[in-house]
């Protein structure tokens, strides 16, 4: 597939992509404790008012905030979270990825291929969008394992044959490398573990913190996945990836911290989410809408990948 390199100062002017750098470290404090506080009371609205309603409400409202928990994981494996690069990964990596088993150490290598060779043989990431398009049937398919939690299951277990496959020089070496794999997910979950059993019940920790994450953020993944690259045409690096417009609604429920606007974050990886919006409104003032992939829904997307 052709691509071409698109620079930052290509398309925008050298004052203005110093603006869209710019970190504001107190914004991502504010983000991550809101995340973590939205999730506490979507808790705390079950276990005092615990009916289906209040759990599917719950259920939705954590799933989505541990997806957006995963996306300023995404922005520490970039190091925009904070501009101390120790304070960055440390946080990035202790209240965003532990918690929902992702490892930036791993992820971060993996994910600057994927931005060096987008939508070519060498990005790691083609499986997820070459497939597309599908027929309604498969992708009906597909949300079902999601919200059944096959899709989790499949995922997670992936994860954990992978870790326990650790190879070493022997006995010893192997659990050291295990171990160093899998310390910071158990800690992590052993914390949040104590602090939902002292404060609710301990049954809280499976049906709100881990069946979300089997099932509701499942969802979300293929559907960012789908938005983000698939169906595109793919010529350039204007139009091998697309930004989705949204509501409010769709922002708070699938696609936070401006996730959606995946076309500014590939052409500017140094920016942080909260400029991503910015840069948008620059590519336009510059000149550069009718070369940019847009789509106005989210729904607008679906129907070009669903329906082969």
């Amino acid at each position: 597939m052709a691509t071409s390199s698109v620079k930052p100062l290509d398309v925008i002017s050298e004052e203005q992509y110093e603006e869209i750098k710019a970190k504001q470290d107190w914004r991502n404090v504010l983000s991550i404790s809101s995340n973590w506080m939205q999730m506490a009371a979507a808790m705390v609205l079950f276990y005092f008012y615990p009916n289906a309603i209040t759990f599917l409400v719950a259920l939705v409202i954590i799933g989505s905030k541990q997806f957006a928990l995963a996306v300023l994981a995404h922005d520490a494996a970039h190091n925009l979270l904070f501009t101390n690069n120790k304070v960055n990964d440390w946080v990035g990596q202790w209240f965003c990825a532990y918690p929902i088993f992702q490892d930036n150490r791993v992820y971060r290598p993996y994910h600057l291929k994927h931005h060096r060779h987008t939508e070519t043989e060498e990005d790691p990431d083609l499986v997820l969008s070459s497939p597309f398009p599908i027929t309604k049937r498969s992708f009906t398919r597909k949300v079902f394992r999601d919200l059944t939690g096959m899709t989790g299951v499949r995922r997670y277990g992936g994860s954990l044959i992978s870790i326990f496959r650790t190879k070493g020089d022997n006995f010893i070496n192997k659990i050291s490398k295990t171990s160093n794999k899998l310390y910071g997910f158990l800690i992590s979950n052993l914390l949040i573990f104590i602090l939902i059993s002292t404060t609710m019940h301990w049954s809280l920790f499976l049906l709100l913190w881990w069946l979300p994450s089997f099932t509701y953020y499942s969802l979300i993944i293929r559907i960012r996945n789908i938005s983000e690259h698939a169906v595109t045409p793919g010529n350039n690096d204007f139009d091998n990836t697309r930004t989705t417009k949204s509501t409010i609604l769709t922002r708070f429920l699938m696609v936070p911290h401006n996730v959606n606007y995946h076309l500014e974050h590939h052409l500017f990886t140094r920016c942080p989410w909260y400029n991503l919006p910015k840069a948008h409104q620059m590519l336009i003032n510059n000149g550069h809408l009718k070369k940019m992939c847009i789509e106005n829904s989210y729904r607008d997307v679906l129907r070009k990948a669903v329906g082969a």
